[in-house]
């Protein structure tokens, strides 16, 4: 498994939640005892947040992610990204 995908679709569906609850990072952040630095890394997809942290951010987001959520979505997402890269290689 790459975890660059991994790490994005963790934070694609952890944000997305965040959004839907009318959240601020800030708000997130206070609960979780993290910096907004730190949730903002997860959220882009440049972090992998450790088990402990990613049960926290899901119990305070009131989600549960389970793997083959995660894993539909991950799938989804090396799909589109094999599309562009196709994509790319029509238009040179």
């Amino acid at each position: 498994m790459h975890y660059e995908f991994l790490s994005k679709v963790v934070g694609y569906l952890l944000r997305q939640k965040r959004m839907e609850l009318n959240y601020t990072q800030n708000d997130v952040c206070k609960a979780a005892s993290i910096s907004q630095g730190q949730l903002s890394r997860i959220e882009n997809g440049a972090r992998i947040p450790s088990l402990l942290l990613f049960i926290r951010l899901c119990k305070i987001l009131g989600c549960d992610l389970s793997i083959k959520e995660i894993e539909k979505h991950l799938l989804d997402l090396r799909l589109l990204e094999k599309e562009e890269k196709e994509d790319k290689k029509k238009d040179t």
